[in-house]
Order: structure tokens, then sequence, then C-alpha cells
């Protein structure tokens, strides 16, 4: 029996064995965040666009359908902050629902917060976990001094 484990054909096919069941690992971890990001794009966008996605109403022409949203996290600036919500107007002009708890470390560049130092018109950075109803938990919150915008998609340096 001891000789039959040592042999270097077994010892190939549990290599073989444990190589297939890290790649099934590896894509069950992929499905298993695809399926997250889905539903939570699916109830965010069922939820965002209930009563305004009517092709009669006065903000049909303003929505974007399509674009996914990142189910972890925010960036732009706070509409409102009623505590423990806070709506985010991101660069797009989509807004996100943010749920902070007492748990939620919140930094104001590098001296700490407390969520009561969130004030509309503060420019944030979010991140967090996604929620069933299409809010975001947030675990951490960074306000910036400046508008936080995303970086331009092509550097002037390759237009040259």
């Amino acid at each position: 029996m001891k000789d039959f484990l040592q042999s270097s054909a077994i010892s190939k096919i549990i290599l073989l064995l444990l190589v297939i069941l890290a790649i099934l690992v590896i894509f069950q971890a992929g499905v298993v965040v695809g399926y997250r990001r889905g539903v939570f794009s699916y109830y965010w966008n069922s939820h965002y666009y209930q009563g305004i996605s009517d092709p009669g109403s006065v903000f049909a022409t303003f929505i974007r359908h399509g674009d996914d949203i990142n189910p972890h996290g925010a960036v732009g600036e706070i509409v409102t902050a009623e505590l423990p919500i806070v709506m985010i107007k991101g660069p797009d002009f989509s807004e996100q629902m943010v749920m902070v708890s007492p748990t939620t470390t919140i930094r104001r560049m590098r001296a700490a917060a407390v969520p009561e130092d969130l004030r509309t018109g503060d420019h944030v950075i979010v991140v967090g976990e996604p929620g069933g109803q299409g809010q975001i938990y947030a675990s951490f919150i960074r306000v910036l001094p400046f508008e936080a915008r995303p970086a331009p998609a092509t550097s002037t340096l390759l237009k040259n």
C-alpha cells in the first residue's frame, strides 16, 4: 500500500485532482461574486426606476437604462444625510443609498469622524457591502476636501 501511494503515477493523479479542485473553487467564487452583483443591480434598478421608468413620466428622457453600478461602494457628493441613510449623487448623476451604522469607520482625510459629521455637499468615497434592496451598508467612508470626480478616460499626453 505504501509503494502504491508513493508511485509517480499516483502522485501525478493526486496533483491533477488538486489542480482541478482549485480551478473549480475559483470558478465558483466568480459565480458567487457575479450573482451578488447581478442581484444588487436588479434590486437597485427595480427600486430606483419604480415610478419614474414609465415612458410617460417626465423623468423618462433623463434615465439611462443598462448602466451597472458598483454594489460595493460609491463616490460622489452627499445629497441628503438623514442618519442612518445617506444619499450620494455620483459623477454620472445617479444616486445611491448608503446605510451608516455605529460600526462604520468615518475619516475626514486622516482625522476620525462620527456619522453626525457627514453633511450635505461633502464629497465622499464609500466602501461597503451590498444590501438586498439596492443600498450599500457602509463599512468605511472617507470625506474628501475636493469634489470627487472620476479620472479622465484618456490622458492628455496620449492625444499628442
